[in-house]
């Protein structure tokens, strides 16, 4: 009997893994793509949840140190603002206002499993990417 995620990894590999290849990722086989970018790893996850967040998924981006959900750097004009605002200072509530995180949701059904892959591409090739490549520049 197959699972979510083996229908998940399926799909990961059919989508995710030639479309991060052509930037230069590697896949591991665990669900984790990786390079080297101006001398530093960078790194694009996927990660299933748990418990409450049971059958979804996830993007992490990892540079060094630096571990962020792919959700929290969509910017959208409101964030740009706040952002602008208030520049380097980040009072707590400051969150309030800018993305939050997404999870997409697994499926048995291929075809919507290969649609939540490819969404989440589109998301790290719009605004992970670029994240990274600041973050390895910096």
């Amino acid at each position: 009997m197959t699972t979510l995620s083996s229908h998940f990894d399926k799909s990961l590999r059919k989508i995710a893994k030639p479309a991060l290849e052509k930037y230069g990722f590697i896949f591991d086989g665990r669900r984790r793509f990786n390079k080297i970018q101006n001398g530093k790893a960078v790194g694009i996850e996927f990660q299933l949840g748990q418990r409450f967040m049971a059958g979804k998924f996830t993007v992490n981006l990892v540079m060094g140190e630096k571990n962020i959900r792919l959700g929290i750097i969509r910017e959208t004009r409101f964030s740009r603002f706040v952002n602008r605002l208030f520049g380097n200072f980040d009072p707590w509530w400051k969150g309030v206002f800018l993305p939050k995180d997404k999870w997409w949701k697994l499926s048995k059904s291929e075809s919507r499993m290969d649609g939540s892959i490819s969404e989440a591409v589109t998301c790290i090739e719009k605004h992970g990417l670029p994240w990274l490549y600041r973050q390895a520049s910096t």
